[in-house]
């Protein structure tokens, strides 16, 4: 039964076993998680049904993983995306600054330049 059910784990064997009503040490190793399960009075009555139960504990289990891969994935992308928005804007505001002081540099030019054209008018 388990060499048919593949990356079948520890939690799995625990929730089969809690499944069929069985009890299970909190010490319980893996092996000790399949002879409980081999030798249970569900197993020995209806085998299908129990490694049914496992198949889907495990089917469960890898959705839940890839669910979790998935979101943790979704969650890294978002996080770039800000990374990105945030440098654009910093960007954005750095050139905004430049352009700024390039028009007060300017203003500052055409301020000296009237006041030496002045200063040129009077003598």
């Amino acid at each position: 039964m388990f060499l048919s059910v593949k990356s079948c784990k520890k939690e799995d064997l625990i929730l089969v076993a809690q499944e069929i009503g069985e009890n299970v040490p909190q010490t319980a190793k893996i092996c000790d998680l399949k002879g409980i399960i081999l030798n249970s009075d569900e197993y020995k009555s209806d085998p299908d049904f129990v490694k049914g139960i496992l198949e889907n504990a495990v089917t469960d289990r890898k959705l839940q993983e890839q669910f979790e891969w998935e979101k943790i994935k979704l969650n890294k992308e978002q996080e770039f995306e800000l990374e990105k928005i945030k440098l654009n804007e910093e960007q954005e505001f750095e050139l905004e600054k430049i352009k700024l002081n390039k028009e007060q540099e300017f203003e500052l030019e055409k301020i000296t330049l009237k006041q030496q054209q002045e200063l040129e008018l009077e003598k």
